[in-house]
């Protein structure tokens, strides 16, 4: 910032001018001299600037070249943690009326319907855009809605704008979208746009697609009640379930009773907090007292316990509504949720792909908006595997930091519960629900419960994170994964984190005793059953049965051991690392008929291909999270995993965070399941 002293800028937006101004200054420490330059001839050459700014088509047409080049978008999302907003139209006072409202939500629908038609004429008038290009500017880079975090973002833009004297005090935002609100423009008047109600409504899809974090806001302010917010998820749920097989179990008679005391508490003032009226699922090994619980099995198929798992009684606590029981693989116990006792569950990004598992009914509710976030289990990768088959976070905390009480038990020493949901900062939200200590579990660890969106706004400049293919025990990777994980990690340089790569000799020795520590765990529960009736297992667990009863006591007791050595080196592993990174899956989802997944254009068996990469942090108890980094060309989703020391499921959030402010486009795409 210091050796920019003169900079050239494109006259032809002065929000865009002004925002260059206000980064060079706040967020750089910049303040250099401002000249004008001709935009549709690039100073490219003149040595008296040391920057220039070009903007909109002036910015597409001409290729970077050896300049390096920064986007004041995703600079600003970095900086602050607020979505850009691309444009804004803003109204004198007195104008702006529902008129005006409709004609620009009229002028948008019928962009959107005329997009082909708009991307066939782009290639004459801008043939410098590659159409690919095009089409994700239009339908992913440009946020079309202001939600929230859009409105936040706006008023610290402004306040900035004052401050530097760029633009004059006591200008005041109003979202303008019905009568009540046209009023409030009009006569200035904020309590006026707050219809007694509850607010305008939105449309279905748009609510179910709210994070849990802006939800929670609308809710607090009562634009959105709890009753609109599980009506609305439920309708999806109708529509969309037959589809996707996402619940078991749908509980809307029991939603909608929470929803009206929900909006009661609220109106009189008890808000308990960001979860209270928010709609989730939980996946269906956790005990629900009084509703269907079926652990995917045939043995348990009309099961109601009679009490919750305790992470439901602090969900309900903190004023969460369950909404249903979402689909797993039987007994949570392989990786595909093909289930022979309840059919498979179906990826939204296209259903006749897996979903990934076991926590693949709520990777899929999430993910096609059926619910706000859900809850899933992990014992050798059963979170993160399907969030990152079906596009969506997931966090498998440090084990023993969410009690797993009243969860069907898989391997006790592995197992881990967490959150499923669409940003980190819904899985913060959520775990902060959830996190502390259970005397009542034996897993349970007592350890200090952060703040988890603590110090986020520090960003990741200066973090040292590292690469370790050692982790993964040289399991090959499809180039379509190699690429978007090798664009991820330029992504953390650019804002500052040091990358390396770091050795761990003993990769390979984490994926051996994964089977001696399960193995004897995993056949202790599931005896009983066999011996009563192997018949009732489906034929891919029924075999992951009896190759746990081939496990001795001996090789478990020596598995013990080697674990605990194995901790002990990842914990030295982890001093002076901030985190380390690798790619979730090594593939995008394969399809439920074969269950083949390609890689590099090889056809291989699919089913426990996930396992080098996961189960190491299940192994040694460490936080991981895994979070959506780009696309396959068939448009599937590629995820990204986070993974840190025991505890630090704080910095290892706020590390996904900042990757996931830093490229808006990825969150931006929805499934084309309706």
């Amino acid at each position: 910032a210091d050796a920019v002293r003169r900079v050239g800028l494109d006259a032809w937006s002065l929000a865009g001018a002004n925002l260059a101004r206000v980064l060079l200054k706040h967020r750089w420490g910049a303040e250099p001299e401002f000249v004008p330059i001709d935009p549709l001839s690039p100073p490219r050459e003149d040595k008296a600037l040391d920057a220039f700014l070009l903007i909109g088509d002036n910015a597409l047409r001409e290729p970077p070249g050896e300049f390096y080049v920064l986007d004041l978008g995703e600079e600003w999302t970095a900086f602050t943690g607020k979505p850009f907003v691309y444009a804004l139209w803003v109204f004198r006072p007195g104008a702006g009326g529902p008129g005006a409202v409709k004609l620009l939500q009229e002028a948008k629908a019928e962009g959107l319907a005329r997009l082909e038609e708009i991307l066939a004429r782009a290639r004459e008038t801008h043939p410098f855009l590659s159409p690919e290009r095009a089409r994700r500017y239009l339908t992913e880079a440009i946020r079309y809605d202001v939600g929230p975090e859009e409105e936040e973002g706006l008023r610290l833009y402004y306040d900035y704008l004052v401050e530097d004297g760029l633009a004059p005090p006591g200008w005041r935002p109003i979202r303008l979208g019905g009568p009540e609100r046209a009023r409030a423009a009009v006569n200035g008047s904020p309590e006026e746009a707050k219809p007694a109600g509850g607010g305008e409504k939105m449309a279905n899809e748009e609510l179910c697609y709210l994070s849990v974090h802006d939800l929670s806001i609308r809710i607090q302010r009562r634009e959105i009640s709890p009753v609109e917010a599980v009506e609305a998820h439920l309708r999806r749920i109708e529509a969309l379930n037959p589809k996707l097989n996402a619940f078991l179990t749908v509980t809307a008679d029991r939603a909608r009773e929470e929803a009206k005391r929900a909006e009661a508490e609220i109106a009189a003032g008890r808000w308990r907090g960001p979860l209270h009226g928010v709609p989730y699922g939980a996946k269906d090994i956790i005990e629900t007292a009084g509703i269907r619980t079926t652990h995917g099995s045939s043995f348990f198929r009309d099961h109601v316990p009679a009490q919750d798992a305790e992470c439901i009684v602090r969900l309900r606590l903190a004023g969460a509504i369950l909404t249903g029981k979402c689909h797993t693989h039987e007994f949570a116990s392989a990786p595909t949720n093909v289930n022979p006792h309840y059919g498979p569950a179906r990826n939204p990004w296209k259903t006749d792909r897996i979903t990934g598992g076991s926590s693949g009914g709520s990777a899929a509710a999430v993910a096609a908006g059926l619910a706000a976030f859900a809850l899933g289990s992990d014992t050798g990768g059963s979170i993160r595997n399907p969030a990152a088959l079906c596009g969506v976070v997931g966090l498998k905390p440090t084990h023993g930091r969410i009690s797993i009480l009243g969860v069907c038990p898989n391997v006790l020493t592995l197992d881990h519960l967490g959150p499923i949901t669409r940003t980190c900062r819904d899985a913060a939200l959520a775990l902060q629900a959830l996190a502390g200590y259970d005397p009542r579990d034996p897993t349970c660890r007592d350890a200090p419960v952060p703040g988890y969106t603590a110090g986020w706004e520090r960003g990741v400049r200066g973090f040292r994170l590292v690469l370790c293919p050692d982790l993964h025990a040289g399991a090959e990777v499809d180039e379509e994964v190699a690429r978007a994980f090798a664009e991820a990690v330029q992504v953390f340089e650019g804002l500052g984190a040091r990358v390396e790569t770091a050795r761990f000799p003993n990769g390979q020795r984490l994926l051996e005793a994964f089977r001696t520590v399960s193995g004897p765990e995993y056949a202790e529960f599931h005896r009983p059953f066999y011996e009563k009736n192997p018949a009732g297992y489906g034929a891919d667990v029924r075999e992951r049965v009896e190759g746990s009863f081939k496990v001795t006591a001996d090789e478990y007791v020596r598995g013990l051991r080697q674990r605990e050595l194995l901790r002990r080196e990842m914990a030295g592993f982890f001093r002076g690392v901030d985190a380390v990174l690798t790619p979730s899956m090594p593939c995008a989802a394969m399809p439920i008929a074969t269950l083949k997944a390609r890689l590099n254009g090889k056809e291989v068996d699919g089913v426990w291909i996930h396992r080098p990469f996961l189960s190491a942090f299940n192994m040694t108890g460490c936080p991981a999270v895994s979070l959506p980094m780009g696309f396959s060309r068939e448009g599937l989703p590629l995820s990204l995993q986070i993974a840190g020391p025991e505890w630090s499921e704080a910095k290892v959030l706020s590390i996904a965070h900042a990757y996931e402010e830093a490229t808006p486009e990825i969150r931006m795409k929805r499934p084309p399941i309706g």
